[in-house]
């Protein structure tokens, strides 16, 4: 039954996480004003806090080795990947910068979601 919480609260924050990335970059995208917010960058910064540490917990419970499931490992190269865009995004001075950025964090964030249900690796 732990198994089945932590993960159900993994994924919740994982949705959370990727909204509020989502609000914050289309915020970016336009005014800047929502994005700028504290309390909004305060909540963003705390789910993937708790994102993270949800992550490791779920793989301590289920004895996920990424060094011994592929997909995992690809995942958290997928996740660096993720946050760098999103960084890149977030500083970028042009807007065309800024899509691309943007765009190769979305694509990060659906091969996440395409290994975290499939368990299935791209590449090792």
């Amino acid at each position: 039954m732990e198994y089945i919480a932590l993960k159900h609260t993994h994924v919740m924050f994982a949705v959370l996480s990727i909204l509020l990335f989502l609000v914050r970059s289309g915020s970016r995208l336009r005014t800047g004003k929502l994005a700028g917010n504290k309390g909004v960058f305060i909540a963003s910064h705390s789910i993937d806090t708790l994102l993270i540490v949800s992550a490791i917990a779920l793989a301590v419970v289920a004895s996920l080795n990424p060094m011994q499931q592929p997909w995992l490992l690809e995942k958290i190269i997928l996740v660096a990947m993720y946050i760098v865009a999103g960084v890149v995004s977030a500083k970028a001075q042009t807007k065309s910068t800024q899509i691309g950025a943007l765009s190769l964090a979305i694509v990060s964030l659906l091969a996440i979601g395409y290994l975290a249900g499939s368990k299935s690796s791209f590449l090792l």
